[in-house]
């Protein structure tokens, strides 16, 4: 598995690899079985994959002897809360489920979400492996153990850190996902270029071609340095106690809000992102600490991949606002929003006045 070895992430409950590949299922099969003498696998799956990626892998799990119990349901942002944990819970009793079993997620940011949230609560926490066949997923969610499911007052609202035991991305996963959807996810690894890496967004808007269309090896090339970045930062700072992975948050202030406002069902969490980044980059403006001309690169960048740069007109301005203070990354009632002076310089500033917010809001319509 060493030519799949994308990056390894340190962390205090173990560290653990994430490998990258084209079609390598055989390959994670054996893996698993060798390395961690796997016997028995509870597999929670996307009802959505489940027909594609799930009935394949466990094919190749079974011809290793790997015994699989598979659960298939169906997940959304809109269910991603404490009754479908619930459902989860059971079924993991009935099947006999013990304190060192093993868990596997299969599907996008959602399940690697709700999963790992059940693997942390269940028994006070069994092993989770990571499966993740969305690119938002891949490039984001699915790494650092950030887990939680939606309150009715917010999202991931309620959660816990648990690192999983291994991560496995595998590319031929996205020949399914429909355009939007995979948009989408490439606002989570742009968000990495313009926070850390002005050569990577360079090759953003470079290969773009190459990049929409799939072709490798640019394609795979892009998913690994995301994904090294976001363990990178990870591993610095594994429970965001300090600036390191609040910065990985840009645009998530207003995007998150943005979700909850249209009921987690009008946007994608990408499209979201996208919004709440281009809103976060007039914040810098307005404030003073960036030039327009980031601005403009970052709609320009965003809309290279079709994400939506401006806020649906349905918002109502002070809805979204009020809703920003719900954001888990208020501290002492104040948000420390992630904000760029320039491309590759994120800064973290708790003192934006309501005013220069609003009036942010307003110029992104």
């Amino acid at each position: 598995m060493d030519k799949y070895l994308a990056a390894t992430i340190k962390s205090t409950q173990g560290d653990y690899p994430i490998f990258v590949g084209n079609n390598f299922k055989q390959d994670l099969s054996v893996y698993l079985s060798e390395e961690f003498n796997l016997k028995k696998l509870f597999i929670i799956s996307d009802s959505n994959v489940f027909p594609s990626e799930t009935v394949i892998l466990i094919n190749e799990l079974e011809k290793v002897g790997i015994n699989c119990e598979s659960l298939s349901i169906d997940i959304s942002e809109k269910n991603k809360n404490l009754d479908s944990c619930i459902s989860i819970y059971e079924w993991l009793l009935e099947r006999g489920a013990e304190r060192n079993s093993y868990i596997l997620s299969i599907g996008g940011g959602v399940t690697t979400d709700l999963v790992g949230y059940v693997s942390s609560s269940w028994l006070r926490g069994l092993n989770v492996i990571h499966y993740p066949t969305s690119l938002a997923a891949m490039v984001d969610a699915s790494i650092g153990g950030k887990t939680g499911v939606n309150f009715k007052h917010g999202k991931n609202l309620i959660g816990a850190f648990k690192q999983p035991k291994m991560i496995a991305m595998d590319t031929t996963s996205l020949d399914s996902l429909k355009d939007r959807e995979l948009n989408s996810g490439w606002a989570e690894a742009i968000k990495h270029s313009f926070l850390f890496d002005k050569n990577l967004l360079e090759k953003f808007k470079v290969e773009e071609k190459k990049i929409i269309q799939k072709k490798d090896p640019v394609f795979t090339e892009i998913i690994k340095r995301s994904v090294q970045i976001k363990a990178e930062i990870v591993s610095l700072d594994e429970f965001e106690k300090g600036e390191d992975r609040i910065k990985l948050n840009y645009g998530h202030t207003i995007g998150h809000s943005l979700e909850g406002l249209t009921n987690y069902g009008k946007l994608l969490h990408g499209e979201a992102v996208s919004i709440g980044m281009v809103v976060a980059a007039r914040i810098s403006e307005n404030l003073g600490l960036s030039e327009k001309d980031v601005t403009e690169e970052i709609i320009k960048t965003l809309n290279l991949y079709g994400l939506p740069t401006r806020l649906p007109a349905s918002i109502d301005y002070d809805s979204l606002f009020k809703n920003t203070k719900n954001d888990k990354k208020v501290k002492d009632g104040k948000i420390n929003w992630v904000l760029l002076r320039e491309i590759g310089k994120p800064i973290i500033k708790n003192d934006v006045p309501d005013s220069i917010v609003v009036k942010s809001i307003k110029d992104s319509t």
